[in-house]
C-alpha cells in the first residue's frame, strides 16, 4: 500500500468513526449514505419571516432514516407547515391590503418518502456522487423531487453541489370547480464547510431557487448564509441562517431588489439528529 492509499484509508476510517450520519449541511445534500442497518432520527425546524406584509411560517419535519445497504438508504418523513399572515395583495411584491384587518393562520400536513443511492465516494474517489428521489403526499398537494448530488471531502474540507428539480401539483377550488395547479421548481445548491476538528465545522451554503409556471420563469432568487455543525457520540446538531441576497427575476409581481412575494427576507433552520 503506497502513501496515498494509506492516507485515503486513514481518512475514510476517521470520517466513518467520527460521523455516524450522512450530512454536515441542512440544505445541501452529500453523497454519503448510512451503513446497512444504521438508523437516524432527525427533527427539523425551519422558520421563515420578512415580507412586505406581516408573515411568519414554521415548517417541521420528523424523519426516520435507515441504511438498507452500504450504498442505498431510505427515509420516512412526517411534515407539518404552519403560516400566520396578514391580508395582502399578490402584486407588486406582495403589498399590504389596507382595506382589511386581522391575522390569518393556515396549517398543512403531509408525508414523504426519500431514497438515496450512492454512486461514488467523496473520499475514496475523485468526486462523490449520488442520486436522490423524494415523494410527498398531502391533503392539498403532491410533489416529486429529484437531486443530482456531487461532493468532495478532504481531511478538513467538505464541498457539495446539488442540482434539484421538483414537480408539484396543488389542488384549489374556484367557483365550485376543483382545479389542479402545476408548478416546476429548479434549484442549485452550493456548500462548503471547514472542519475545525472531527466534531465541529463552520461553513457557507448558497441557494438559487426558481419557480416555473406554465413553462415560464416566474420567480428566482439567490440566498446564502452560514452553517454550524456539531456532532457528539450519538447525536448531531446543524444550524443555518439563510438571508435572501437578491431577486433574480424582476417582473410586475416582483419589481424590487428582493422577491418578498414568493420568498422571505430570511430563513433559519435547526436540525437535530440522533444515531442508533
Amino acid at each position: 500500500m503506497n502513501y496515498r492509499s494509506l492516507l485515503i484509508a486513514s481518512l475514510i476510517l476517521t470520517v466513518s468513526s467520527s460521523i455516524a450520519q450522512d450530512r454536515q449541511f441542512v440544505r445541501t445534500y452529500q453523497s454519503s449514505t448510512l451503513a446497512k442497518g444504521v438508523k437516524d432520527l432527525e427533527v427539523w425546524n425551519t422558520y421563515r419571516t420578512g415580507r412586505q406584509y406581516f408573515y411568519n411560517r414554521l415548517d417541521q419535519r420528523l424523519e426516520f432514516e435507515i441504511g438498507l445497504t452500504d450504498k442505498l438508504q431510505t427515509a420516512l418523513y412526517l411534515n407539518a407547515e404552519h403560516k400566520t399572515f396578514a391580508s395582502h395583495l399578490d402584486t407588486l411584491g406582495g403589498i399590504k391590503d389596507t382595506s382589511s384587518s386581522g391575522v390569518f393562520s393556515e396549517s398543512g400536513f403531509s408525508v414523504s418518502s426519500e431514497w438515496k443511492f450512492k454512486i461514488s465516494d467523496a473520499v475514496a474517489n475523485t468526486i462523490g456522487s449520488a442520486l436522490y428521489l423524494e415523494f410527498t403526499v398531502g391533503t392539498s398537494e403532491v410533489e416529486i423531487e429529484g437531486k443530482i448530488i456531487l461532493d468532495k471531502r478532504t481531511d478538513k474540507n467538505i464541498f457539495a453541489f446539488n442540482i434539484v428539480g421538483e414537480y408539484e401539483m396543488g389542488f384549489d377550488v374556484k367557483k365550485g370547480e376543483t382545479q389542479i395547479e402545476k408548478e416546476m421548481k429548479a434549484e442549485l445548491d452550493l456548500a462548503y464547510m471547514r472542519m475545525l476538528n472531527p466534531y465541529l465545522g463552520l461553513g457557507l451554503e448558497i441557494r438559487n431557487h426558481n419557480v416555473f409556471v406554465k413553462d415560464k420563469l416566474e420567480h428566482s432568487a439567490l440566498f446564502g448564509g452560514p452553517t454550524l455543525f456539531y456532532s457528539g457520540d450519538k447525536f448531531f446538531i446543524i444550524l443555518n441562517a439563510l438571508p435572501q441576497w437578491t431577486n433574480l427575476q424582476v417582473n410586475e409581481h416582483n419589481p424590487n431588489s428582493l422577491n418578498l412575494n414568493e420568498y422571505q427576507k430570511i430563513e433559519a433552520r435547526l436540525l437535530i439528529g440522533f444515531n442508533f
